[in-house]
């Protein structure tokens, strides 16, 4: 709607004197084209329907550039600055959502001060080329300093932060260098360059200024006593007010407009003060638990996510990171490539040009849009240009800061967790403005191309009907299924059906964001198993949520057993270690409840695991905090509560503990006794209840049974996480059929097992790789259901000469696709295919002796075998 509003009157501008009845429709529907490809775009409708700051972050930045085009209309007016007050209200009230919608700041105060206080059109178009030059003389500068850095290896946080200041020096140096020379072109009052000065002191102002700095300021001053905090905070607006007085009775507008603006962005951030009411209170989510001062000031720091430097591109130290830096030859490549080209340009070609595929790090796919958008959107910019300079330069700055600049400040580190388009639905809102005076700028081009033909009003109506296809239909059909979220209960059900993995009064270790809050909102909202206590393994890294575990009791849920005390909690961090033998004692009670039998553990009253390290640098090994937590968590509890670990969690997350769990669903449960083979390590009773037992509505209280809705449903959108939660589901019927076949030799078991996961979770929704289809297949084989194993081998097949194609060579690791080809071959007796593969890996390696041997050994059972088949023929003859 704001979109659709703001291009109204940005075309408006143009086609001022021209407001017959005909032209207010041709804009009305050139704005609502623009604002439908906003609606419809791939990553503005994703964030409609994600439970996300995104959307009403972009609500903000939108609300706000509508308000500055109307005040660019009416400025003039008596009252015209209570839009500017409103402005400053909204963007203080925005803190409080994401700081995505701050950088609005910028373009806000270029229009003010464009319409207000630049009036010298050719000077200003001067030194607008003069700002170009000198930023273009930088860019060179910065890119000779980071073509030159060609070290991959990572530097120390102190060696970035040498190169921070190294960089700035030379960077601030020069600009000085400019600043001197050509002073008078750069501060005189029509220049270009001061509305992007002042826009970037107000944005500083905001944040950090109001952000970070005001509750730094009353932390310095008053510490966490709340009554001064009070004091101090309503001193600050009592010299905000005394200043608008006071400019107000000395006549001095532009400070009194400052002031109140001042005033109204502190108003809007006043909303903070929800956080530390909120967190007193105690709510069962309590990140960060900020309940004084000096936790608000950690908080609105952000320091639980750490420090990043902001010139240096390839900094992180984790190893897999260093290997990934290899394949660029500076930062500045690293930038480009991946930052830049990757990570914005991709994401903005999605949605106007068209996306490959929904799976990560998917690429562009021109023919879904045919860039129609795009290149509307591109002649929107021309035009826009070309019919109000001013404007145009202002949201090109809005577009480069909510597109380029964050790409570049957020120095985001390769390879990301999940695709980072919502960070730029800003930008794209601007260029969706583009597509509006771009359908525009081509009406008007025809309409003046046939102004002299009776016929103008039709090739016009004509041509806006198609724009209307080839762009919001368009896109609209060709998103449309991807985002209906409607019938959608994976999320809920993958949850629930986490939590009724769980025995009563369990303690489960979770591993990420997926497997976390969701459960978080269906034990707060929906009342699910509030029994079950979650440990979030990332968080307990922090000693607030440490505290949180073992001291809260949320809905009544028991706290979480722990020896470690304040101090020690706050002290908290990686501790170096070495691999070693470590032990946890089992009460008899305990070992008689589980039926225990090993000798040992009887005996000794204790499990003995090798625990390994799970952090290294350079030589030095070492434990995280959350393996420090989570094993005193286990000590403490002495098996009085079930333990889980998330089927998510990797095995250095479980603490080494492996031969200790045993499969009760999606998690695994921690026992005193050591589970045997992999095939024994499920909880039979349990797992097959989970399985076969689905329900049809849902229990708060502990019932084994999961959901599956919709799974099988084809005309339900699943995307890589709802395919990878499918792989979580496919491990629990898998070692539940290789127990029914391996442990209790029960084939047929076995078979009702794999054919209930097919038809709960058809690979044709929910495809996954060959290796794992190879795994289900000789299940099915060496369970007797031949007829089963061969309707998988046409797609073993594909997916493994498809892997032999990208890498040949690829015959020598564990699980190759080779290995797979020549067992899926041998156990079908096709010789010939058999005998073709070993010749074309012995063409790789000639000398090997166990591939020539292989071969003779494959043309001898090929030769048998049709020596058999011959008398077989002639007597069915």
């Amino acid at each position: 709607m704001f979109l659709y509003l703001i291009a109204v009157r940005l075309i408006n501008k143009k086609v001022e004197g021209q407001k017959s009845n005909f032209q207010a429709i041709v804009t009305f529907c050139a704005a609502a084209i623009g604002a439908l490809s906003l609606a419809f775009s791939d990553t503005f409708w994703f964030n409609a329907v994600e439970a996300e700051v995104y959307a009403l972050s972009t609500f903000f930045i939108a609300f706000v550039t509508w308000l500055i085009i109307l005040w660019n209309e009416k400025a003039d007016e008596p009252d015209s600055e209570k839009y500017l007050i409103m402005i400053a209200y909204l963007v203080g009230l925005s803190t409080g959502v994401h700081l995505m919608s701050v950088l609005a700041t910028v373009p806000i105060v270029m229009i003010i001060m464009f319409r207000k206080y630049l009036t010298d059109e050719e000077t200003l178009k001067k030194t607008g080329l003069l700002f170009i030059i000198h930023a273009a003389i930088l860019t060179v500068i910065a890119i000779i300093m980071w073509a030159g850095e060609t070290d991959t290896a990572p530097p120390s946080y102190e060696a970035y932060k040498e190169i921070d200041t190294k960089f700035l020096a030379i960077f601030g140096g020069v600009s000085l260098i400019f600043m001197g020379t050509q002073w008078k072109k750069i501060f005189q009052r029509n220049s270009f360059y001061l509305p992007i000065i002042i826009g970037g002191i107000a944005l500083v102002a905001v944040y950090p200024g109001v952000v970070k700095y005001i509750p730094k300021l009353i932390n310095v001053i008053s510490g966490n006593d709340v009554v001064m905090n009070i004091v101090v905070f309503a001193a600050i607006f009592v010299i905000l007010g005394y200043l608008i007085y006071w400019s107000q009775k000395e006549k001095k507008t532009t400070l009194n407009l400052i002031f109140k603006c001042s005033l109204f962005v502190l108003i809007g951030f006043t909303t903070y003060s929800m956080i530390l009411i909120r967190s007193n209170e105690n709510p069962p989510i309590n990140l960060n638990s900020p309940k004084n001062m000096s936790e608000v000031v950690s908080y609105v720091n952000r320091e639980q996510y750490g420090d990043f430097p902001t010139w240096k591109r390839r900094y992180s130290q984790e190893p897999h990171q260093q290997d990934i830096y290899t394949e660029y030859s500076s930062d500045l490549s690293f930038l480009y490539s991946y930052q830049i080209n990757h990570m914005f340009n991709r994401y903005l070609l999605w949605n106007y040009a068209g996306r490959n595929s929904t799976v990560q790090d998917a690429g562009v796919d021109y023919s879904k849009l045919l860039a129609i958008p795009l290149i509307l959107g591109l002649l929107g910019l021309f035009f826009h240009f070309k019919n109000d300079w001013k404007l145009a330069s202002v949201f090109l700055v809005m577009f480069i800061f909510l597109g380029y600049l964050t790409a570049f400040y957020q120095n985001q580190q390769e390879p990301q967790p999940r695709e980072r388009d919502y960070f730029y639905v800003g930008a794209f809102f601007v260029y969706s403005i583009w597509i509006a005076i771009g359908v525009r700028g081509i009406i008007d081009l025809i309409m003046e191309f046939f102004k002299e033909s009776k016929i103008h009003k039709h090739i016009t109506t004509i041509t806006l009907f198609i724009a209307f296809l080839a762009v919001p239909v368009s896109m609209l059909k060709v998103n449309y299924f991807e985002h209906d979220r409607s019938r959608n209960f994976v999320p809920w059900d993958y949850s629930y059906n986490l939590l009724q993995s769980c025995a009563p009064n369990a303690i489960i270790f979770t591993n990420g964001d997926n497997d976390t809050f969701p459960l978080w909102y269906l034990q707060d909202v929906e009342g699910v198993r509030r029994d079950v206590r979650i440990a979030n393994l990332s968080l307990l890294n922090t000693d607030w949520y440490i505290r949180q575990l073992r001291d809260t009791e949320p809905h009544g849920a028991s706290k979480v057993p722990m020896t470690l005390n304040d101090v020690q909690i706050s002290k908290i961090g990686p501790q170096q270690f070495d691999p070693k033998m470590m032990s946890i004692n089992v009460p008899p009670e305990v070992l008689k409840e589980y039926n225990v039998k090993d000798t040992s553990i009887i005996k000794s009253g204790k499990i003995t695991w090798r625990m390994m390290n799970t952090m290294q640098y350079g030589n030095i090994k070492a434990i995280r905090a959350q393996e420090i937590v989570a094993l005193d968590i286990i000590r403490a509890n002495n098996w009085q509560r079930p333990i889980y670990f998330a089927v998510t969690s990797s095995e250095q997350s479980q603490l080494s503990l492996g031969d200790y769990l045993i499969m009760d669903g999606l998690a695994f449960r921690l026992v005193p006794y050591k589970v045997g083979s992999f095939y024994e390590a499920v909880n039979e009773p349990v797992l097959s209840k989970q399985i076969f037992n689905e329900p049809e509505g849902f229990s708060k209280d502990y019932q084994p049974g999961f959901k599956f809705r919709g799974l099988n449903d084809s005309t339900i959108f699943f995307d890589d996480n709802h395919r990878r939660m499918g792989l979580n589901y496919r491990n629990s019927f898998i070692r539940l059929a290789l127990y029914y076949l391996h442990k209790e030799n029960n084939s047929q078991k076995a078979i009702e097992v794999l054919d209930l996961m097919e038809q709960k979770l058809p690979r044709k929704l929910l495809p996954y790789d060959y290796r794992l289809m190879f795994d289900i297949s000789r299940i099915y084989f060496n369970a007797g259901a031949i007829d089963k194993f061969k309707d998988m081998v046409p797609e073993i097949e594909k997916g493994a000469l498809r892997d032999i194609d990208r890498n040949p060579l690829n015959f020598s690791s564990d699980y190759n696709p080779y290995q797979i080809l020549i067992e899926t071959y041998d156990k079908l007796k096709d010789y010939d295919k058999l005998i073709n593969l070993l010749t074309k890996i012995q063409g790789y390696i000639p000398d090997d002796p166990s591939v020539k041997m292989l071969i003779n050994r494959y043309k001898q059972l090929a030769k048998k075998d049709s020596s058999e088949m011959v008398p077989q023929t002639l007597d069915q003859k």
